[in-house]
């Protein structure tokens, strides 16, 4: 039985700074198959946000709206899978989305179970990517369900496998190269409240937002465990967009920052990275 499920990060309540000057968005020639797989897009992504360890990309034909993201950070891979992650589009091209899709859902069924502190701190960090890439191809399976906020008649949760009144579809999957690829497609139906493009459309600034909870970190036990974190209140207010390239196939395994101090210090991070553009449109 699928049980609806409250939002567990934010990308709203932002300040609008809508911007007419925004980028313009790509054409896409050939519908893109949501199959959590990312060969129907640009290897790398075209934006990676070195603050969330995430690259992503969005597109768009006369139909639909096209949205994926991806990571090959472990970190990242479990906040997503244990945390919950939440895409938000403002169809106005500002900050303040009004359409929110939370996927995948925030996972309580198992513990973080990550190697002990102490090992971390002898500089067992292979040991811990390994346990960590164990855990994210069991969660991946988990991931079956989704809820929608904010779309008309469509409000509400649904299972991955299931047809939405809107058409929203979303799918989760893990690659050969142990990337986390989330890929969705909205309708323009559902944004615009009509079957397809016209040229009017051309330019028509959109806002997708992607957050990430962070693991609260006063969860840790005293004896210095890491398992167990429980859920932090994520405070989605400042930006951190990124629009510079991807590295490696665009995920990206990118440094630890204080991992020397903290090797866990990125999982009590909380981050959201924005894509300002324009509508694409071709005859």
């Amino acid at each position: 039985m699928l049980l609806a499920s409250l939002t567990v990060i934010s990308c709203g309540n932002s300040k609008n700074t809508g911007n007419s000057s925004v980028m313009p968005g790509m054409w896409q020639a050939q519908p893109i198959v949501i199959d959590g797989d990312s060969k129907d897009w640009p290897s790398p992504y075209p934006n990676y946000d070195s603050k969330g360890r995430i690259a992503y990309a969005t597109s768009n034909d006369k139909d639909n709206l096209y949205i994926t993201m991806q990571t090959g950070d472990e970190m990242t891979q479990l906040k997503i899978l244990k945390q919950g992650m939440t895409i938000g589009v403002d169809t106005e091209g500002g900050k303040s989305p009004s359409l929110l899709i939370n996927y995948p859902l925030k996972n309580d069924m198992e513990p973080l179970d990550v190697t002990h502190e102490e090992s971390l701190k002898r500089g067992n960090q292979d040991l811990m990517a390994k346990q960590l890439g164990q855990k994210v191809k069991r969660s991946v399976q988990d991931a079956n369900q989704f809820t929608l906020e904010g779309f008309s008649n469509c409000t509400g949760g649904f299972l991955v496998s299931q047809a939405t009144p809107c058409g929203v579809k979303v799918k989760m999957g893990y690659d050969e190269y142990q990337e986390l690829i989330v890929e969705i497609v909205i309708p323009f139906k559902a944004i615009y409240h009509k079957d397809q493009l016209t040229q009017s459309d051309l330019g028509k600034p959109l806002t997708v937002c992607y957050a990430i909870k962070g693991f609260k970190k006063e969860a840790a036990n005293k004896s210095g465990d890491a398992s167990n974190l429980g859920a932090g209140g994520a405070s989605m207010g400042s930006a951190r967009g990124g629009q510079g390239g991807g590295g490696g196939r665009g995920g990206g395994k990118g440094g630890r920052g204080n991992a020397i101090d903290d090797p866990l210090a990125q999982l009590y991070e909380n981050t959201k990275t924005w894509k300002q553009f324009g509508v694409a449109y071709q005859q």
